[in-house]
């Protein structure tokens, strides 16, 4: 019964993460066609490197509340930045705000995490936990890491894995995740706002 019930909400979920990203794309491109893409970088040129922390540190709360996620905001910076000084930017976030995941689950445990990840992600929390605490290995969680790095980290800071192996596995596997939400995502979006 809890199979089935599982595998019918999968779709539902599947297409509503669908919606988001379409919505996400939708509003992005109406957005900066209305206001206009290049009137908007001059506006945040003229803050300088403090638009940039701030990029930074959005993207990096996003991880941290994890059904955020910070790919979409990955694709704007694309857009806005310039896709090479995003993708960096955007490196950097993912390092900073998945450590922060893997330190929150190593000094306060499950029952924040729990809190922080919402009770949809509760059970890929678990198999990832599970999987994480039999295969320990760098290349394993390099691996694992490109199919949620937010929720990876929270469930690799629940085990015993060291944070220079967990560091190093993180780096690598932003280095890919990375930029496929950069160089692919934000093409599409510069597509849809006509540059």
């Amino acid at each position: 019964m809890v199979v089935e019930e599982q595998s019918k909400s999968w779709p539902v979920r599947v297409l509503g993460a669908v919606a988001v990203v379409v919505a996400f794309y939708a509003l992005s491109a109406l957005a900066l066609r209305w206001v206009g893409l290049a009137p908007t970088q001059e506006w945040l040129a003229q803050f300088g490197w403090f638009s940039r922390l701030v990029f930074i540190a959005l993207s990096a709360g996003s991880l941290i509340v994890a059904p955020l996620s910070g790919s979409s905001l990955y694709i704007l910076g694309g857009t806005l930045f310039g896709q090479h000084q995003a993708y960096w930017l955007s490196w950097v976030a993912t390092l900073v705000g998945c450590s922060v995941n893997f330190w929150i689950a190593r000094c306060w445990g499950r029952r924040v995490v729990v809190r922080l990840v919402g009770p949809g992600h509760v059970d890929a929390l678990d198999r990832w936990f599970a999987d994480l605490e039999t295969h320990h290995s760098i290349f394993y969680m390099f691996l694992v890491m490109h199919l949620s790095q937010d929720i990876v980290s929270y469930a690799l800071g629940l085990t015993r894995i060291p944070y220079r192996n967990f560091f190093i596995a993180l780096s690598l596997s932003a280095l890919t995740v990375v930029g496929f939400f950069i160089y692919l995502g934000s093409s599409v979006l510069n597509w849809l706002v006509g540059t």
